[in-house]
């Protein structure tokens, strides 16, 4: 019985750690840029134009290879959208 508990304790910690360990936010991307993205501490993420992926969630900051940025911040589950308003690249909420 002992070694069911362990067996069982090890199997919840290590689940309930793949769940932290993929805590993300979607970002959706209406512009025309690809950006390359640092959030939390996960650096080289991509978001191409006209896309929707997931970034891992805290603190964003995002640049082109056109000299287009923007930043901000995300929480776990967050929905989030790109969007160029008169040459300004802008993060809102979705």
């Amino acid at each position: 019985m002992l070694r069911f508990a362990s067996f069982a304790m090890v199997v919840s910690v290590g689940v309930l750690g793949a769940q932290a360990a993929s805590a993300s936010c979607r970002i959706h991307n209406e512009t025309n840029y690809s950006f390359t993205v640092e959030s939390g501490n996960t650096s080289g993420q991509s978001v191409g134009s006209h896309t929707t992926t997931s970034i891992a969630h805290g603190k964003i900051i995002a640049k082109s290879s056109n000299g287009k940025s923007f930043g901000g911040h995300c929480q776990n589950g967050d929905k989030l959208k790109v969007v160029e308003e008169r040459g300004a690249v802008m993060l809102l909420p979705d």
